[in-house]
């Protein structure tokens, strides 16, 4: 939180000096001392410092909240809060009072951190009766002078201060007083419901929040790579089974993603809102949700053999399929775990964290991928890769979990609780729509790579070849739609429309940004980009006469990938859904068989019809966004925030 939002008039330094500074009396000990005291050097009130009651808790208390020693930086929470709204009207000229960062100390969680026995407790009852004691004495001339009235609350203040300065967003914020309930709102923390967010400014949140997300997502696409590589040069049929059992779990842990998107509308609401233990509340029913969904995946897992010989006839690849799948049931508790944990962080705007876990992991999973497959000592062969991906899935998830205890995002967590057991339906009215979301696109796919093999061998390896790039250039804009879903989330669970339309045109704008980029990227890369698949002179030839239409395809893909993020945010997974549903399966493959095997347009037909399914899906969505019904989104975000209203 800037630090205007710590004294809601700290932007007025540049208007007329309407306001006079305070004679406030401090405390009743000290309410007879001379003048002269309080202009000098040690408790100056025009300090270059931001005000500072001195109203410290008495030193006996045992509390690591409240600091005493000789550092101006340090201080007691309580007095950094009434620095904030108390003395509203204290300081107000002086130019430094938008400069003093520094003079802050940040405290992260406090109100989870708090400790204490019954004296202490006592004495921050005491301060706040002496604090409030302060207030109703402020000088009655100076109150009538600028209020009209010597009975001043905090809501006269604001009114007031809005009325003369309606342009200073900071003024609507009700007096953030201290309570027990609520010690002191972090300094980073941002007021979404009062903030006037600008455009650049929403540029920098987003590339901050998709830096790390995008490092993240290519991270996560190395595991199954790695996995691919190192049992697929065991022979052929281990290559087989890996890039069976590699498929099938994808589309498996899509599910999964799916249900996990639900916390994209949820969890930032419910943070945007201020209802921070609900944020940990929706995240632990959205795991409870999800593990019981994987019951039954597990089963069709352990079973695979069975259903995979109806399509695979060699018995070998159906065993080590089978096998490897049978192990991988351990990986989908922390799979599930990691993925809703990372959502639980990035609604609180932490997007790093995924980033820093995956930095550690990525190297040890290669390891483990030798250790277990090909060394001497521990290596055990093909069963080695779903044993490495197993230690791998539980060493991020319990990463993740140090991370929030000892870094950062306890804040938003209130404990285990059994209210994670209810409400699941209206978990599943976000959740079974974010499924389809992820499926159709990810099945989409999967059957434009079966109807590529019944071109020819070559016409696969060039599918594959495309498809590979494209998927690793999605990860830029899901990165960015990720984000913009986060952010839009934030501002609708505040109730701050404004800012919400400012961070829906962003996300677009950086849509289209990336999909230019990808667009170039793809258009004047194509001979060097297939040269590092093949050397194959038909499979080349044949890459580079796609790459322009694929380079088009690939704006579509930004513009309707950051639009499903924006549906998320405004709960709307539900036409999301509908739209992926209708655009894949009812336009883009039928399309796409009637151009590639009716029209022999082969390759080209298959992109072709793909893409005007993407197009529209992407036009529609962005029609729907910007034709929303804005009334209709705050309501339903409070309908929402009511999931956990018995809490």
């Amino acid at each position: 939180m800037s630090n205007s939002n710590l004294n809601p008039m700290a932007e007025t330094v540049n208007k007329p000096q309407t306001l006079k500074p305070s004679k406030g009396i401090f405390t009743k000990t000290i309410s007879q001392l001379p003048k002269s005291l309080f202009t000098s050097n040690n408790v100056s009130i025009n300090s270059k410092r931001r005000n500072m009651p001195l109203t410290f808790l008495p030193p006996s208390t045992n509390s690591p909240l409240f600091v005493y020693n000789t550092n101006s930086d340090q201080r007691s929470f309580l007095s950094l809060c009434s620095g904030s709204n108390i003395d509203v009207y204290e300081d107000i000229g002086s130019e430094n009072v938008r400069n003093d960062n520094e003079s802050v100390s940040t405290f992260r969680s406090l109100p989870s951190t708090l400790e204490g026995n019954d004296d202490e407790i006592e004495s921050i009852h005491q301060w706040l009766d002496d604090e409030r004691e302060r207030r109703s004495l402020i000088n009655n001339e100076e109150n009538t002078e600028f209020y009209g009235t010597t009975n001043v609350s905090d809501e006269d203040i604001m009114v007031r201060a809005n009325k003369l300065y309606p342009d200073e967003d900071h003024f609507s914020r009700k007096s953030s007083i201290i309570s027990i309930e609520g010690i002191l709102k972090d300094e980073e923390e941002e007021d979404f419901l009062n903030e006037i967010t600008t455009t650049r400014k929403e540029v920098h949140k987003l590339f901050s929040y998709c830096l790390p997300l995008t490092i993240t997502f290519f991270l996560e696409q190395i595991f199954s790579l790695v996995c691919v590589i190192f049992a697929g040069r065991l022979g052929k049929e281990e290559l087989a089974a890996v890039s069976m059992s590699s498929m099938t779990s994808t589309i498996v842990f899509a599910i999964f993603e799916g249900i996990a998107t639900s916390l994209d509308t949820l969890c930032p609401q419910a943070y945007g809102a201020g209802q921070y233990m609900h944020v940990g509340i929706h995240t632990q029913r959205c795991i409870l949700f999800s593990l019981a969904v994987f019951i039954p995946a597990s089963m069709v897992w352990y079973f695979s053999g069975y259903l995979l010989s109806f399509i695979i006839t060699d018995e070998k690849v159906i065993m080590l399929t089978q096998q490897f799948l049978r192990i991988l049931i351990l990986a989908g508790p922390p799979y599930i775990c990691f993925e809703n944990g990372k959502r639980f962080l990035q609604a609180q705007g932490i997007f790093d964290a995924g980033t820093y876990i995956l930095f550690i992991t990525a190297p040890i999973n290669v390891f483990l991928n030798w250790l277990l497959i090909y060394s001497d000592t521990f290596g055990v062969g093909f069963i080695g890769a779903p044993i490495a991906s197993v230690i791998n899935f539980w060493a991020m998830f319990l990463l993740l979990v140090l991370y929030v205890v000892y870094v950062d995002g306890l804040s938003c967590w209130g404990g285990f609780t059994l209210e994670a057991l209810n409400h699941w339906y209206d978990l599943s009215k976000l959740a079974i729509p974010g499924i389809v979301m992820i499926l159709a696109e990810y099945l989409a796919y999967e059957i434009l790579t079966l109807f590529a093999s019944k071109l020819g061998t070559s016409a696969l390896a060039c599918q594959s070849a495309l498809s590979s790039v494209v998927s690793l250039l999605f990860m830029f804009p899901f990165s960015s739609s990720v984000a913009s879903s986060t952010r839009i989330a934030n501002f609708v669970g505040a109730e701050n429309i404004n800012g919400a339309k400012i961070a829906i045109n962003v996300g677009f704008l950086s849509a289209i940004v990336i999909g230019l980029i990808n667009f170039s990227f793809i258009h004047f890369g194509a001979e060097y980009i297939a040269l590092l698949f093949t050397n194959d002179e038909e499979v080349i030839s044949m890459f580079i006469k796609l790459c322009p239409l694929v380079s088009i395809f690939l704006i579509f893909d930004a513009i309707s990938c950051v639009a499903n993020g924006v549906m998320r945010a405004l709960a709307k997974q539900l036409i999301g859904g509908t739209l992926s549903l209708v655009g894949y399966y009812v336009i883009a493959l039928p399309l796409a068989v009637f151009l590639c095997f009716n029209m022999d347009l082969e390759l080209l037909g298959l992109w072709i019809g793909n893409g005007t399914g993407l197009l529209l899906i992407a036009c529609t969505e962005v029609f729907i966004i910007y034709n929303v019904n804005w009334k209709n989104i705050i309501q339903d975000a409070k309908e929402i925030s009511k999931i956990n209203s018995d809490v």
